[in-house]
């Protein structure tokens, strides 16, 4: 019984992907057909909308007036949030070293957590290079312009002063963000490689949702050791969040018992008379939150340069950050840059913690 309602389930998902399929839907999903799900886990369908529209920030014309769009960063990060993609911060970022200007190489690290918990780690790497983009975008130019000179009528030169507007036009803005088309090249490589995206789209695709099917855990919550699991879970998230309970609630209330035995109602103060509070005062409950960050005794901003410069090198010992990534050493930062890798420090993690990355 139990195969076939999991059976039933594969069904009833493969047949709702048709459908928006039918419907001229953007399905994302690696494989046609689900086979089998654990009874644990759930189908589930995300809808993801992008505006078609370029002034919007979510995609963007490859070449003017060619009618295909790619999506831009904004636009894949709602891809993957859906699909449960995690981004690694530490392992995105341009791999070259900036010596020419024309090339730009950005490498995107991401996860993607599996049914069975594990966690999927995928990388990308990829290189823009302005010079063969501009040679591609000359030849889209130079195959249109021919095209509007038998319509329009238009001079030789008329023609090449076409395609010389139109081809600044378009590297100026490429120039001027290739570092994020190298990183939407990068994540988008990232996420084709899960779902099969496509690497451009006509507007009339873009104005259909993309459909996003994945498996969620669904346990049985009528089992008394999952609930308790769930419960435990649930509370480790409570405590990591706002740290662990401390101090006494009313729910940990309890009468006190005097010396003879007999309990005392310290709240209506009938019973035996209650034992002096010097005697059954506890020891005083340190409350104080422990800051989650790491301070320095001083006040960072009250250190002098050289203690400034210690500090940090401990902290990015301690947060594991890559000293490659600072254009030049500790010692020629000026005091607005020093605070500023500071705060950008003491907003990454510890090594120590436990990320799906190494």
């Amino acid at each position: 019984m139990e195969t076939r309602a999991l059976a039933k389930v594969g069904e009833e998902l493969t047949s709702q992907l048709e459908e928006f399929r039918s419907k001229g839907a953007n399905v994302l999903v690696p494989t046609l057909t689900i086979q089998e799900i654990s009874p644990y886990h759930k189908p589930v369908v995300e809808i993801v909308k992008i505006n078609p529209d370029p002034k919007a920030g979510e995609v963007y014309e490859v070449v003017f007036n060619s009618g295909d769009f790619s999506l831009r960063a904004v636009a894949l990060m709602r891809i993957g949030y859906a699909v449960g993609l995690v981004w690694n911060a530490r392992g995105c970022g341009r791999t070259d070293n900036g010596m020419n200007p024309n090339i730009v190489t950005y490498r995107a690290e991401a996860a993607v957590r599996k049914e069975d918990g594990t966690w999927m780690p995928l990388t990308a790497e990829y290189m823009l290079d302005l010079e063969i983009i501009e040679q591609e975008t000359r030849d889209s130019y130079e195959k249109k312009s021919k095209d509007y000179a038998k319509k329009e009528g238009w001079s030789e030169d008329k023609r090449k002063d076409y395609i010389e507007k139109s081809l600044k036009r378009d590297m100026t803005q490429k120039r001027k963000f290739r570092l994020q088309l190298a990183q939407t090249g990068a994540m988008g490589v990232v996420v084709r490689k899960i779902l099969g995206l496509k690497g451009t789209y006509k507007k009339v695709e873009l104005e259909k949702p993309f459909i996003v099917p994945k498996i969620a855990f669904r346990p049985d919550v009528n089992d008394p050791k999952i609930r308790e699991a769930l419960l435990k879970q649930g509370m480790d998230a409570t405590n990591l969040l706002f740290g662990a309970e401390c101090g006494r609630g009313m729910l940990d209330y309890h009468p006190e018992v005097c010396e003879t035995g007999k309990q005392t109602d310290t709240v209506s103060g009938e019973g035996q008379e209650a034992v002096p509070e010097a005697e059954t005062a506890s020891a005083p409950i340190d409350v104080t939150p422990q800051p989650a960050k790491q301070e320095p005794v001083v006040p960072f901003e009250k250190l002098d340069a050289a203690g400034q410069i210690r500090f940090l090198t401990g902290l990015i010992k301690r947060k594991n950050y890559d000293s490659k990534k600072m254009k030049r050493p500790l010692e020629q930062f000026s005091d607005q840059h020093r605070q500023m890798l500071y705060d950008h420090l003491n907003a990454m993690p510890d090594a120590t913690e436990e990320l799906p990355f190494e």
